[in-house]
């Protein structure tokens, strides 16, 4: 069986990370989040994967070699121009062909869908198309799916007026295709298919149900939910790659502490890290490869990309601070987000 990712989009969510490093590649605890989904697909059996992607679109080779260490095999299918959900899985039909169904994801959630229940549900019900669904407090921001007493899908309301919101279910961007479903959308065509192709074959009267996902669900798409991923998993909310320890420090080789090295909480330090004396850590933090902290800083709830370098007494909360950026001594940066190759003198304050 095979499975899709919707990769094109342009994440402005999650600028400005995304301007030099498509969201997928982006670090979820110093793995790339596409390593997750990948991770999830292999746990179920899935060894064929289709990404498809526009934005940066040469940057995925990277995921060539990731999902080759993983024993996945990964196809690149490119957009020439942004083709919107529908239009993305229309452009990948030469690598989906064929009788069995498959999966697609949106490339933007961390979940750990249980995918053998969600195809043994579509099965049984002999489902042209079954969407995954989860219930949150708050819908407003996402599309609500109705369904009758057999879990069949009876109507979809896309980003819904506050008077509209009479069903906390939402699409939790997880489908299963009947391969039939490709014939749906128009070929070269930028297509949504929340929009366009669901409402429609709804209308034609194919057999559409929703499979609702109990367990751990987060679109990591803007800065503060991309925040949440990170530290749901060090909390041990969901378990895929990063498995959840009770030490307060997590290292791997090569990684310098200097004395006097306070950890208030739970500090997660990549391959060749060095940390200057006398420095504490609160709450959550997460250091990228190659990274150095100088003496005296305290760093708190933040989580800091791979070679940057912090010079000494600086202060930082709640922050994220992109690959290659350099801070000069007595810098306090505080609820932001530094894009990758940041310079920030000395005695700079940065606040939000």
């Amino acid at each position: 069986m095979k499975a899709l990712l919707l990769l094109g989009g342009f994440g402005t969510r999650l600028r400005p990370f995304t301007i030099t490093t498509p969201k997928a590649l982006l670090p979820i605890v110093n793995y790339p989040f596409i390593a997750y989904q990948f991770e999830l697909l292999r746990k179920y059996g899935i060894e064929e994967v289709v990404l498809g992607v526009g934005y940066k679109g040469e940057e995925f080779k990277k995921a060539i070699e990731i999902g080759k260490k993983m024993g996945i095999k990964v196809y690149l299918s490119y957009e020439k121009k942004p083709l919107g959900t529908g239009g993305g899985i229309k452009n990948a039909e030469k690598f989906l062909k064929g009788k069995e169904p498959f999966f697609v994801f949106n490339g933007d959630v961390l979940a750990d869908f249980n995918l053998e229940k969600i195809l043994n549900f579509h099965k049984e019900k002999n489902a042209y198309i079954t969407i995954g669904m989860v219930k949150i407090s708050d819908p407003s921001s996402y599309g609500l799916i109705l369904t009758d007493d057999e879990m069949r899908i009876i109507k979809f309301i896309e980003k819904p007026k506050k008077e509209e919101i009479i069903t906390d279910t939402i699409n939790a961007g997880l489908y299963v295709f009947q391969p039939e479903v490709l014939e749906e959308i128009p070929k070269n065509n930028e297509v949504s298919i929340e929009r366009e192709t669901f409402p429609k074959i709804l209308q034609e009267g194919k057999e559409m149900f929703g499979y609702i996902h109990y367990g751990y669900w987060l679109d990591v798409g803007t800065i503060e939910k991309f925040k949440k991923g990170n530290f749901d998993l060090i909390d041990g909310k969901i378990e895929l790659l990063y498995k959840k320890s009770e030490e307060n420090l997590d290292k791997k080789d090569n990684v310098l502490i200097g004395n006097n090295v306070v950890i208030e909480g739970k500090l997660i330090a990549d391959e060749n890290v060095i940390i200057g004396e006398n420095s504490k850590f609160k709450g959550k933090v997460i250091i990228g490869k190659k990274s150095f902290i100088g003496k005296n800083c305290t760093i708190e709830n933040s989580i800091i990309f791979e070679n940057v370098f912090i010079g000494d007494e600086c202060f930082i909360e709640n922050s994220i601070i992109g690959n290659s950026v350099i801070l000069k001594n007595n810098c306090e940066v505080k609820n932001s987000a530094l894009g990758d190759n940041s310079f920030i003198n000395q005695f700079s304050k940065i606040s939000n």
